[in-house]
């Protein structure tokens, strides 16, 4: 039986909209493995319903049903994608990255959003610094610090949109193009789950290697 959760959930647009930063948009348009949803929609309306986002935080908080054999594979299909999208970013975009090691995120969606646009540098807090994912390199520099770079630059820089629940949404909806098949469950995982269970459940939830159920997949990619 699905949980219940005494909580409300943002339905509106994202809170926070900053400029956005074109060349990066120009970017995911060339790079994207299917149509990308209009960047306009995606800034100005709450695409994330309350129902699907408890959806996806009843998934990520149940125990996995996928083999581990098949995690892997598509994991091993993110990782080769993002290292992708990493080398774009860096030598096409020739963003700057310095890494954090403080307790808190260095900046907020505003900052980074204009340092990415005005300078083509950014501060990324590590996951140096936190328990290792469990499948994917979590050391400086690593792979999983790789792919939060690619969902900032092409995610909130691209769009020029915060940290909210919504906001995250859209980022997602815009990122998930720029994934194949067999990455995009996996990158699902990465990119919308946990921080949907967080504002779901109101606590940080473990970060986890698994796949979502094909429904769950596709109810959100639908706007």
């Amino acid at each position: 039986m699905p949980i219940t959760y005494d909580i409300s959930l943002p339905t509106g647009a994202p809170v926070e909209v900053f400029a956005p930063w074109p060349r990066a948009q120009r970017e995911v348009d060339w790079l994207a493995r299917e149509p990308v949803p209009p960047a306009p929609l995606l800034r100005s309306r709450g695409l994330l319903a309350p129902d699907l986002a408890e959806r996806i935080a009843d998934w990520f908080l149940a125990p996995s049903e996928v083999s581990e054999a098949v995690v892997r594979a598509s994991y091993a299909a993110l990782q080769h994608e993002t290292e992708h999208l990493w080398q774009v970013i860096r030598r096409g975009l020739r963003v700057r990255v310095r890494y954090d090691r403080g307790a808190d995120d260095p900046y907020g969606a505003r900052d980074l959003c204009a340092e990415l646009r005005d300078r083509g540098s950014m501060r990324l807090r590590t996951i140096a610094c936190d328990d290792p994912h469990p499948l994917l390199d979590s050391t400086e520099g690593g792979i999983v610090d790789r792919l939060r770079v690619v969902h900032d630059v092409f995610g909130h820089a691209a769009l020029g949109v915060g940290f909210d629940l919504q906001a995250e949404y859209a980022t997602w909806l815009q990122c998930r193009a720029l994934f194949s098949d067999a990455a995009r469950p996996a990158a699902f995982c990465e990119l919308v789950a946990p921080v949907t269970t967080r504002v779901v459940t109101g606590e940080r939830p473990a970060l986890r290697a698994d796949l979502p159920p094909a429904e769950l997949l596709a109810a959100c990619q639908a706007i």
